[in-house]
Protein backbone atom coordinates (compact mmCIF):
# COMPACT_ATOMS: atom_id res chain seq x y z
CA UNK A 1 0.00 0.00 0.00
CA UNK A 2 1.58 3.53 -1.46
CA UNK A 3 0.98 6.35 1.24
CA UNK A 4 1.07 9.66 -0.62
CA UNK A 5 1.06 13.09 0.32
CA UNK A 6 0.54 14.72 -3.25
CA UNK A 7 3.58 13.78 -5.29
CA UNK A 8 5.49 12.46 -2.25
CA UNK A 9 5.66 9.14 -1.59
CA UNK A 10 6.05 7.26 1.70
CA UNK A 11 9.91 5.93 1.28
CA UNK A 12 10.32 4.98 4.74
CA UNK A 13 9.11 5.84 8.60
CA UNK A 14 10.05 5.53 12.61
CA UNK A 15 6.74 6.50 14.57
CA UNK A 16 8.46 6.26 17.71
CA UNK A 17 10.71 8.85 16.43
CA UNK A 18 8.08 11.15 14.97
CA UNK A 19 10.37 10.47 11.30
CA UNK A 20 9.02 10.57 8.31
CA UNK A 21 10.85 10.27 4.88
CA UNK A 22 9.21 11.09 1.38
CA UNK A 23 10.38 10.17 -1.80
CA UNK A 24 9.80 11.78 -5.18
CA UNK A 25 10.50 11.14 -8.71
CA UNK A 26 11.43 14.02 -10.46
CA UNK A 27 10.88 15.29 -14.44
CA UNK A 28 14.96 14.30 -15.12
CA UNK A 29 14.83 10.58 -13.51
CA UNK A 30 16.41 11.51 -10.23
CA UNK A 31 14.83 11.12 -7.14
CA UNK A 32 14.47 13.57 -3.94
CA UNK A 33 14.26 12.74 -0.75
CA UNK A 34 12.25 14.88 2.29
CA UNK A 35 12.71 14.09 5.64
CA UNK A 36 9.52 14.88 8.11
CA UNK A 37 10.63 15.29 11.61
CA UNK A 38 7.37 15.93 14.51
CA UNK A 39 8.95 17.94 17.06
CA UNK A 40 5.84 18.51 19.14
CA UNK A 41 6.82 16.16 22.42
CA UNK A 42 10.08 17.80 22.50
CA UNK A 43 9.01 21.06 22.54
CA UNK A 44 6.69 20.18 25.13
CA UNK A 45 8.73 18.86 27.50
CA UNK A 46 10.85 21.45 27.00
CA UNK A 47 8.24 23.55 27.74
CA UNK A 48 7.28 21.88 31.10
CA UNK A 49 11.23 21.20 31.93
CA UNK A 50 11.49 25.24 31.67
CA UNK A 51 8.73 26.29 33.68
CA UNK A 52 9.93 23.44 36.75
CA UNK A 53 13.37 24.90 36.40
CA UNK A 54 14.87 27.65 38.81
CA UNK A 55 15.83 30.64 37.52
CA UNK A 56 19.10 30.91 39.57
CA UNK A 57 22.33 29.41 37.78
CA UNK A 58 23.98 27.91 40.74
CA UNK A 59 25.99 25.11 40.35
CA UNK A 60 28.04 23.34 38.25
CA UNK A 61 25.72 22.14 35.67
CA UNK A 62 22.66 22.98 34.20
CA UNK A 63 20.53 21.07 31.26
CA UNK A 64 19.65 24.39 28.76
CA UNK A 65 18.66 23.22 26.00
CA UNK A 66 16.98 19.79 24.35
CA UNK A 67 17.36 20.08 20.17
CA UNK A 68 16.20 17.27 17.54
CA UNK A 69 19.61 16.07 15.72
CA UNK A 70 18.09 17.32 12.74
CA UNK A 71 17.49 20.87 13.75
CA UNK A 72 20.95 20.87 15.23
CA UNK A 73 22.49 19.47 12.37
CA UNK A 74 21.16 22.47 9.82
CA UNK A 75 21.54 25.41 11.82
CA UNK A 76 25.12 24.60 12.78
CA UNK A 77 24.88 23.96 16.06
CA UNK A 78 26.72 20.45 15.87
CA UNK A 79 29.72 21.89 13.91
CA UNK A 80 30.07 24.98 15.92
CA UNK A 81 30.05 22.71 19.38
CA UNK A 82 32.85 20.16 17.87
CA UNK A 83 34.66 23.57 16.78
CA UNK A 84 34.49 24.84 20.43
CA UNK A 85 32.41 28.18 18.85
CA UNK A 86 30.94 28.70 22.34
CA UNK A 87 29.76 31.98 21.43
CA UNK A 88 28.12 30.83 18.24
CA UNK A 89 26.25 28.09 20.49
CA UNK A 90 25.32 30.72 22.84
CA UNK A 91 24.09 32.87 20.68
CA UNK A 92 22.02 30.35 18.90
CA UNK A 93 20.43 29.59 21.68
CA UNK A 94 19.63 32.86 22.89
CA UNK A 95 18.18 33.88 19.85
CA UNK A 96 14.17 34.25 20.57
CA UNK A 97 13.43 32.11 17.37
CA UNK A 98 15.21 29.17 18.97
CA UNK A 99 13.14 29.38 22.53
CA UNK A 100 11.60 25.68 21.98
CA UNK A 101 14.47 24.23 22.25
CA UNK A 102 15.66 25.98 25.49
CA UNK A 103 14.90 24.04 29.02
CA UNK A 104 16.08 26.93 31.16
CA UNK A 105 14.92 30.48 31.03
CA UNK A 106 18.51 32.82 31.22
CA UNK A 107 21.32 33.98 28.94
CA UNK A 108 24.01 31.55 28.44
Amino acid sequence: MLIRDGEWTLFSSDIRAGRYVWSRRNADGSVTFRTDTHCDAVIDQNTAQRNLSGSGWKGDWHMVASIPKNIAWHSGVVEAQSQGDDKFVSRWLNNSDNRAWRTKEGRV
